[in-house]
């Protein structure tokens, strides 16, 4: 039994970044920005390594970044080369890590907002972050008057923070939907008919070799095409009328 959803329901995969740039070139920069996430998270482990300390799922955080860089580079060649297979498997990766990465967002955030104290103390590792505090304003300020000004500018940018971390969280959405789009114009060959692609050039390319054999059969490609098949209505108004125009009789045809 094949689940599918109705007619009305079944989503248009997109054909261009924004409506203005290539699909391929709009996957290609969401992926860069997910590799400079990932990378963010292999500094934070060298920094747990070399004794800056941290929790748990601090740690397992950036275990798991060092894991999505793996998984980015497979992917970024995958889409580079047009491999059809290949870019929808890696878009059900990108969106697993998506609902993944979230858990980490909601952890991370109400510990942030509701468990931290917001008091401006800050906790000094070295004798050259002590020099650095010592040396700028506000040192010589009381307990009350430091808590008082911390909590002046966390009142001040707690709502520019959240509307940063909910438009990134949406934004990934939006990121997903272009890599799972990309990867069904490549299996439905497509991709070069949109028009922001560029197309192959006379001569052939190596690229074009690859995207014509990554292609796949139509029998692999069933579970997509009835996702996307858009519902096509047949004119039934005007055949009746012909029918009647020639004796009530239409014709039809069995293959």
């Amino acid at each position: 039994m094949k689940l599918t959803l109705r007619p009305e329901w079944r989503l248009r995969p997109l054909s261009s970044f924004l409506g203005f740039l290539d699909i391929k070139t709009g996957v290609t920069i969401a992926l860069l920005f997910a590799l400079l996430n990932k990378v963010a998270g292999v500094y934070g482990l060298v920094a747990v390594l070399t004794g800056a300390g941290g929790s748990a799922a601090q740690l397992s955080l950036y275990l798991y970044s060092v894991l999505g860089l793996i998984a980015l580079a497979w992917g970024l060649k995958a889409i580079l080369h047009e491999d059809a297979k290949h870019s929808l498997y890696f878009a059900h990766l990108f969106f697993a890590d998506h609902i993944l990465s979230t858990a980490w967002l909601v952890f991370f955030a109400v510990l942030w907002w509701f468990y931290t104290p917001h008091d401006g103390r800050v906790q000094v590792n070295s004798d050259a972050q002590k020099e650095v505090m010592e040396s700028g304003v506000g040192h010589n300020m009381t307990d009350e008057e430091r808590a008082a000004a911390a909590m002046t500018i966390w009142n001040a940018e707690k709502g520019i923070a959240s509307a940063m971390i909910v438009f990134g969280w949406l934004a990934k959405f939006y990121f997903a939907a272009l890599l799972y789009s990309y990867a069904i114009h490549l299996r439905k060959g497509s991709y070069r008919s949109l028009s922001r692609s560029r197309p192959y050039p006379a001569s052939g390319s190596a690229n074009g070799v690859v995207y014509a054999a990554s292609a796949l059969p139509d029998g692999d490609d069933d579970d997509v095409e009835e996702f996307y098949r858009l519902p096509v209505r047949a004119p039934t108004s005007a055949n009746t009328a012909n029918g009647h125009a020639t004796g009530g009789h239409i014709p039809t045809s069995s293959l």
